[in-house]
């Protein structure tokens, strides 16, 4: 609405015009919007409410130039504002990928966009994101919009058959020739309003696009492409039959979330914290979506966009593959072997490789595969080594599974009280601190360093140290361990008890894993590294050791001596 007010200073009533008022006033009859007796008084200056005003004012001579160039300049903002308004905007798709999978380096997947119904809006303003709806469906009513249909659209024939309109297409739309034949008009059923109807839309659609429909290219990830003005758009996978057609409703510009079914991994292992030497045993799964394309081979290759699944592993060089006779597969409860392992000569740097043909056998199922590795010498302390396992299927690849394990460690000094750099002591580790045969071989390293012997190779189980030396016990997982001594230097007191040491994995982040070593007996008890202190003196023998047996049983046998020759005398002495 806009306000017209008059030019004379006494106060005169202001008049209000509005458009529709003055279309009203001057249409006629045989639809003409001015007749040529109103014309003069009808034009932009006289619909927005100006042209008397000025007209009063220049006759009475009480405006300047000045001021007519300013309602000038005002008339012709407001005249190019309503212009504008009428411009319609370049619309855009942009397709960007879900998290839960991630680019496996080969071409980006491409989307055609077929312009099936012209649309107008009520409204035209702001970015239209649609990843909260089910994938990137937008059905009709979601938005005030208006539907055509061009006449010379190749999509007519998809939709009529002659004058009549093919009966499958209407459970979805209405399609009737507006009234000046200039185009079809479309109207939504107004039971078409969920996702899984639109579904069932696009996937019929998909089926009949004509041979001389056009489409606009949407690479995923690719950034915005124009597309031909707004509109609803069949939006399909150019070269693969895996991801799941849809429609969009596009405005100015449209935000979709590519939501297709994929295959999913998982990887775990029972432990997370391991000797050198142990048995690593990897428990990985495949999620295989119902919807996932059979794989089909053409040529000497596989058909685009029906590839088999793969499964990628790398292993850390802290382990060693056990090889791939080690695998072994499940699906429901069941031998599952309709699958290839390759380990050598591959082109990428992945341990090995698992191969899954896609078969209606396989589809909405999931299958388990374990295998094992062995942790090797090369194990650093506390820094943990990792096994990833990502899973493949035309050009994309799930997010990578990074399972980390880790090898920790203990140290422990020795002191002799007043003594020099040649006295030594020996000990043992022990997983039972009264079974001599549970003591953990190691190898010497350097820095002060002793690591657990790994497979196949021969340690010592005792562990040799010098006053004033520290020694660093590496590649232990966690757990309790006793530290027995065995022998010291001459004039020096022997441990009378072992030291329990108790490692603890206190890793939040697997990036950064840590541990704690709390230990006790033998005296002393703390965390961190052990003081092993021996002192002076002699310490009687625990039980079990002559110790002052000997006096006790020479004693005994005095005083029976005694006895005996005690009586003996009396029965003399009576006689």
């Amino acid at each position: 609405m806009f306000c017209s007010k008059g030019g004379n200073k006494s106060g005169r009533s202001r008049r209000r015009l509005t458009a529709k008022a003055v279309l009203q006033k001057s249409a006629v009859a045989d639809g003409n919007i001015i007749n040529s007796k109103k014309r003069k008084h009808f034009s932009w200056l006289g619909l927005l409410g100006i042209k008397t005003s000025l007209e009063n004012t220049m006759k009475k001579g009480r405006i300047t130039m000045k001021r007519i160039r300013k309602m000038m300049a005002l008339v012709i903002a407001v005249v190019m504002m309503v212009a504008m308004a009428n411009v319609a905007m370049a619309a855009t798709i942009t397709i960007t990928h879900d998290e839960s999978y991630e680019d496996a380096g080969g071409t980006a997947r491409v989307y055609n966009a077929y312009k099936i119904f012209d649309a107008s809006y009520t409204t035209l303003s702001g970015e239209n994101t649609q990843d909260d709806k089910d994938g990137f469906t937008y059905t009709p009513d979601d938005a005030p919009v208006s539907y055509s249909l061009a006449t010379d659209s190749p999509w007519v024939s998809v939709f009529m058959s002659g004058d009549t309109q093919v009966a499958a297409t209407a459970a979805w739309v209405d399609v009737k020739m507006a009234a000046d034949g200039s185009k079809y008009i479309v109207t939504p059923k107004s039971t078409y309003t969920t996702a899984e109807q639109a579904a069932a839309f696009a996937a019929y659609l998909e089926e009949r696009v004509p041979s001389t429909a056009t489409a606009t290219e949407v690479t995923v990830d690719g950034g915005a492409a124009t597309v031909d003005g707004n509109g609803y758009y069949l939006i399909v996978a150019k070269d693969t039959k895996d991801a799941v057609t849809k429609l969009a409703l596009v405005t100015t510009d449209v935000t979709i979330v590519e939501k297709n079914t994929y295959i999913t991994t998982g990887k775990t292992t029972s432990e997370t914290s391991y000797n050198v030497g142990d048995t690593v045993t990897y428990t990985a799964t495949v999620d295989i979506p119902s919807d996932t394309a059979l794989t089909e081979t053409e040529g000497t290759g596989y058909k685009a966009g029906h590839g088999p699944i793969i499964l990628h592993d790398t292993m850390d060089s802290a382990l060693t593959f056990d090889g791939t006779t080690s695998i072994t597969a499940t699906m429901d409860s069941a031998a599952f072997t309709a699958f290839t392992s390759a380990a050598d000569e591959l082109d990428d740097d992945c341990t090995f490789e698992i191969t899954i043909p896609v078969t209606s056998a396989v589809l909405g199922k999931t299958i388990t595969f374990t295998y094992t590795a062995k942790v090797n010498s090369t194990a650093a302390t506390d820094t943990g080594f990792v096994n990833e396992l990502f899973g493949e299927n035309n050009g994309y690849k799930t997010t990578p599974d990074d399972v980390h394990v880790y090898t920790f460690d203990f140290d422990f000094s020795k002191e002799f009280t007043d003594g020099d750099s040649s006295l030594t002591a020996t000990f043992e580790v022990r997983t039972d601190a009264d079974d001599a045969s549970t003591a953990i071989a190691f190898l010497e390293k350097e820095d002060g360093k002793q690591e657990k012997a790994g497979s196949g190779e021969t340690g010592d189980t005792t562990i040799t140290i010098t006053n004033g030396e520290t020694i660093d016990l590496v590649g232990l997982k966690a757990g309790t361990y006793y530290l027995v001594e065995t022998s010291t230097s001459t004039g020096y007191n022997l441990l009378d008890e072992a030291i329990t040491v108790t490692i603890t994995d206190t890793t939040e982040d697997p990036e950064n894993p840590s541990h704690t070593v709390t230990y006790s007996g033998a005296g002393i008890s703390g965390t961190g590294t052990i003081p092993v202190v021996n002192n002076h003196g002699s310490v009687l023998p625990s039980t079990g050791g002559i110790g002052t047996t000997i006096f006790y049983v020479i004693g005994a046998i005095l005083v029976l001596g005694a006895g005996i020759l005690l009586v003996t005398r009396r029965r003399m002495n009576a006689n």
